[in-house]
């Protein structure tokens, strides 16, 4: 029984590590290499998100096909909690503890990693091509609301709280487990952005939706993740901060 325990957790770690690697290292490739590569759909920030809708598909679909995983069904499942969280006072607390958050290290973060540079390695080939120049102010808001506000949540929560912490809740304990997750999801952008400017921002929002994910699925968690994002989107548009 101890072998076999011993196997089973050795599996499930090399199963969380393995998404991990293969979720750094295929943003890294789409967001600095496949995104020059490509003509420059109205500005280069779609291309952006055009990268990260490609990665994320491509890992989300490809390791869920591997598990079996039903997505019609889950879709329906991230409706289901997107319906009963905007009318609950429990899922508007934890909207709030994350804006809030966010917008607290968001202010603390410049302060503590401001002279920190990181290493950045990008394509050294850049395609000449313009499309649609003149739809760029339409496409860069679209694509930001659609990629960054819609669909990279879900995509992010299946991998991170769906993936990466089941599994290593079942290697360490559930705390510990979570911390380690939201650390790991923040260095993740640390490594693709070049970054520490959001590093104590994004440990504790990983924090948070990992607790959402772990008392009840990371369907909430994916729910809660879109609201947030895309708040914080349509807020930067309005502004002029995106």
């Amino acid at each position: 029984m101890a072998t076999i325990s011993s196997v089973s957790r050795s599996r499930n770690l090399s199963v969380a590590l393995s998404v991990v690697g293969m979720v750094i290292g295929g943003e890294y490739f789409f967001r600095h290499y496949v995104l020059f590569w490509l003509p420059t759909i109205g500005t280069l920030l779609v291309n952006d998100m055009l990268a990260l809708f490609l990665v994320y598909s491509l890992l989300t679909f490809g390791l869920s096909w591997f598990m079996h995983v039903n997505w019609q069904a889950e879709i329906a499942g991230i409706g289901q909690a997107l319906r009963e969280g905007l009318s609950s006072w429990n899922f508007t607390f934890w909207v709030l503890a994350l804006v809030l958050s966010v917008w607290a290290l968001s202010m603390l973060d410049p302060l503590l990693w401001r002279n920190i540079k990181l290493p950045m390695i990008i394509s050294p080939y850049r395609n000449s091509t313009v499309w649609l120049a003149n739809l760029a102010p339409v496409l860069k808001a679209m694509s930001l609301i659609l990629v960054n506000g819609l669909f990279v949540p879900v995509a992010e929560e299946y991998l991170w709280r769906g993936l990466v912490q089941v599994r290593l809740i079942r290697v360490l304990s559930t705390p510990f487990a979570i911390g380690l997750t939201a650390v790991l999801f923040s260095l993740k952008h640390v490594l693709v952005d070049a970054s520490l400017g959001r590093f104590l921002t994004l440990v504790a929002f990983g924090a948070i939706c990992g607790v959402v994910a772990q008392r009840n699925s990371w369907r909430s968690s994916a729910a809660l993740h879109m609201v947030v994002n895309t708040v914080l989107t349509v807020m930067g548009l309005i502004f002029g901060l995106n």
